[in-house]
C-alpha cells in the first residue's frame, strides 16, 4: 500500500491524517505532494479556523520519510524534493488563517517531527517519541527542523537533539517545552478535539491577532516585543 493523506472536516476545523500504518505512517514522495496540496487547500478555506494533524493508528504520528524515497533521489530530483518539503513546512508554520495543532500519537521522526514543531500547539500521547535523525543520515536539518525547534527549546537543546539524533520521550518533551500537553494514548484525539473546540469558542479575530502577535514577537528583544504589542493594540483600537 502506498499510503494516503486523509482530510476530514468537523464543523469549523479540519483533521489531516497521515495514513500508512503498516509502515508507521512513513511518507513517500507522492504522499508529501498530496500532503502539501491538501494542507494548502484546507488552510485557504475561509470556513476552516483550525487544523489538527495526526497519524493513523496507535503507534505513529509519522516515522519520517520512506527510506527508498530519500535514498533514490539524485540531482534536480533531490533539490525539488527538499524544496517541496521546505515549502510544505513553512505553509504550516507561517499560516495566518487558522490554529494548527499536532496530535502526536506515537513516533514523530523526521517528517513527523518537522510537522509537529511547525504547529502552534503539540499534544503528545504518553508513548510518543520525538526524533530528528537527519544529521545521522548525512542530511542537512533544514525545512524548519532547526529553526522551529530552536524557537521552542533554545539553542543548546536544539544542538543536542539535532547533533546527537537521539530520541526524546514524551515526558522529556513536556519538561523542555516541546510538548504542550501530555495525555493517554487512547484519549489523544478526544483531548485534542476538546482543546480545539474550546479555542474556537473565542472571538476569531482576537484569537488570530494574538497568534500573529506572538509569532511576530518570537526572537525579538523585550523593547521590540513591546513596540509590536503597541502596534497591534493600536490597530485593534482603530478597528473597534
Amino acid at each position: 500500500m502506498n499510503g494516503e493523506i486523509i482530510v476530514t472536516i468537523e464543523d469549523s476545523f479540519g483533521i489531516v491524517k497521515i495514513s500508512r500504518p503498516e509502515k508507521l505512517n512513513s511518507v513517500t514522495k507522492e504522499m508529501l505532494e498530496s500532503f502539501s496540496e491538501k494542507v494548502s487547500a484546507i488552510a485557504n478555506d475561509p470556513k476552516i479556523r483550525a487544523i489538527i494533524f495526526t497519524g493513523e493508528g496507535e503507534k505513529s504520528f509519522s516515522a519520517g520519510f520512506d527510506i527508498e524515497t530519500v535514498t533514490g533521489l539524485e540531482g534536480q530530483a533531490s533539490t525539488d524534493f527538499f524544496k517541496l518539503l521546505e515549502r510544505t513546512i513553512r505553509l504550516i508554520r507561517q499560516n495566518r488563517t487558522c490554529i494548527t495543532v499536532a496530535a502526536v500519537n506515537g513516533y514523530a521522526i523526521g517528517f513527523g517531527a518537522m510537522v509537529s514543531i511547525a504547529c502552534d500547539f503539540r499534544i503528545f500521547s504518553e508513548n510518543a517519541i520525538f526524533r530528528l535523525p537527519e544529521v545521522d543520515l548525512a542530511i542537512f536539518p533544514g525545512a524548519g527542523a532547526a529553526s522551529n525547534l530552536y524557537h521552542l527549546v533554545g539553542p543548546s537543546r536544539t544542538k543536542d537533539i539535532l547533533m546527537t539524533g537521539r530520541k526524546v520521550s514524551a515526558i522529556e518533551a513536556q519538561q523542555i517545552g516541546l510538548a504542550d500537553r501530555l495525555v493517554k494514548q487512547d484519549e489523544i484525539m478526544e483531548e485534542t478535539m476538546e482543546f480545539v473546540q474550546e479555542l474556537l469558542k473565542k472571538d476569531p479575530k482576537i484569537l488570530m491577532r494574538t497568534k500573529t502577535l506572538v509569532d511576530a514577537m518570537t526572537g525579538k528583544d523585550l523593547e521590540e516585543a513591546d513596540e509590536l504589542e503597541t502596534i497591534y493594540l493600536d490597530e485593534w483600537l482603530r478597528e473597534r
